[in-house]
């Protein structure tokens, strides 16, 4: 970090990250409000390195898509020189349709469709299975309040990735069901080990019902993307096991590995045949909510059962998703075409986020595999690295008295010595033992650099402090 104190007042704060971003649920929002105001700081600013947040970030959505938010927001802009011709097309189709009441239920659904059509190499998609929602947030807990009924004996298990998105852990909370965690391979470079889950099925069926089997790909927050073979061995352990699947697949667009690239859940299941092609039932999550500043997105059920189907699809309709988020979602499912006036700008601007992506994962690794106690493992895709840090021993004791998780402890040291705010790896689920921390790569290639090695140096001084 650069030399130099200044006096830290929560004034200090980009204003890009203060206001909401002060009021997320990160214990070390706290810990930075309690900091001594007025007081000098051996750090120049807080720089928050915990967040998947593009916009504070300074990252702007693409260009295309904002322009065509913009022209249905105020359709005066229909008459603006400095819209091009197709954004202006594709927002007077979305305007007139917005008209009658089907645009959510009927014309997005039918483009979103087209769109898994052409991922998944013309494996066909009926829009009737398409479920718009306002972000997958909501969508998941009102999901698996769903699945659990109140009635049985013995209460629902739900099967969680660890380490994971705590939303899962809450939304299996909230719906009254049991949480069954089984551990991603960190050897592996945080694979899936059916192994794994098939053991964790077993124990758990001493004292719940397992029902649902709940993945992420890419991995939420290690950036793992899922092989072939890992994605059938887990389609084959659900057909046997008569598990409901759920395939958070929301960062499919943030794969930036070339020799690993996103497959769909859905596309492997068809090509599997129908002895399970038949047998599995999958519900798929997409969502725009990150990269494009509305919250907007939808699932996708895959052999549900009709009249499960038509709950989702009465739920789907009674909550009404944003119309500008649904807007963006729709310019995304129909980019602009070759020839188009948005097309080599919109190119560019993909290819742009993903090649910065996997700049900022590679110098992530290398960074941190230069410092002893520190292992990062490859991120293939999303906005996150998740390196396993040693925490000495005398360093855990100190926490524990504090009442605290070990990597939370070395975060707020982190945070009160250098003014860099990561999120704990406990957040997470992490394996007895074992500490993390996760770190962002949306900052500037510049701003990131000097973090890694903040870290790095940081590190380095805790080992010696607490050895």
């Amino acid at each position: 970090m650069a030399a130099g104190r200044k006096v830290l007042t929560l004034d200090s704060v980009n204003p890009c990250v203060k206001g909401a971003r002060m009021a997320q649920s990160s214990p070390l929002v706290g810990a930075l409000c309690s900091l001594p105001q007025g007081k000098e700081k051996p750090f120049r600013e807080v720089i928050w390195c915990h967040s998947g947040d593009p916009h504070a970030a300074g990252r702007r959505p693409i260009t295309f898509l904002r322009q065509v938010a913009a022209i249905c927001a105020y359709p005066e802009l229909l008459h603006a020189d400095s819209m091009p011709r197709d954004a202006k097309q594709r927002a007077s189709r979305i305007l007139q349709e917005l008209h009658s009441s089907s645009y959510v239920t009927t014309a997005v659904p039918q483009r979103v469709a087209r769109y898994l059509e052409w991922r998944d190499g013309g494996i066909r998609c009926d829009p009737r299975n398409i479920v718009m929602c306002g972000g997958i947030t909501t969508a998941i807990v009102d999901f698996l309040s769903l699945v659990v009924n109140e009635q049985d004996p013995r209460r629902a298990g739900v099967l969680l990735p660890v380490p994971g998105h705590p939303l899962f852990a809450d939304a299996v909370a909230l719906a009254g069901a049991v949480e069954v965690q089984y551990h991603l391979d960190e050897e592996g470079g945080w694979a899936l080990d059916v192994g794994e889950i098939r053991r964790v099925l077993g124990q758990a069926r001493g004292h719940c019902t397992p029902k649902v089997l709940c993945v992420i790909n890419p991995g939420y927050p290690t950036g793992h993307v899922l092989s072939r073979r890992h994605i059938q061995d887990v389609l084959q352990l659900a057909a046997q096991e008569r598990l409901l699947l759920l395939a958070d697949e929301v960062h499919q667009d943030c794969v930036f590995t070339p020799d690993a690239p996103f497959l769909s859940f859905k596309r492997v299941l068809c090509e599997l045949g129908p002895a399970v092609s038949s047998a599995v039932q999958l519900i798929s999550f997409y969502s725009v909510s990150k990269g494009g500043g509305f919250r907007a997105g939808f699932f996708e059920l895959v052999n549900i059962d009709p009249a499960i189907m038509k709950r989702f699809c009465s739920w789907g309709m009674s909550i009404y998703p944003l119309i500008l988020g649904q807007v963006l979602l729709d310019a995304l499912m129909e980019p602009p075409l070759p020839g188009e006036p948005s097309c080599r700008t919109f190119m560019a601007e993909k290819q742009a986020v993903l090649s910065d992506l996997a700049h900022k994962a590679q110098l992530t690794q290398e960074i941190f595999s230069q410092v002893p106690g520190i292992r990062c493992n490859p991120v293939q895709g999303t906005m996150y690295s998740f390196p396993r840090i040693q925490i000495p021993a005398r360093a855990v004791q100190e926490a524990q008295a504090l009442g605290l998780e070990p990597d939370f402890f070395f975060c707020q040291k982190l945070l009160e010595a250098t003014g860099i705010v990561l999120a704990p790896g406990s957040t997470f689920g992490q394996r007895r033992g074992t500490h993390h921390v996760r770190v962002t790569l949306l900052p500037r290639v510049e701003t990131l650099r000097i973090v890694l090695q903040t870290i790095a140096e940081f590190h380095s001084q805790f080992q010696q402090r607490y050895s």
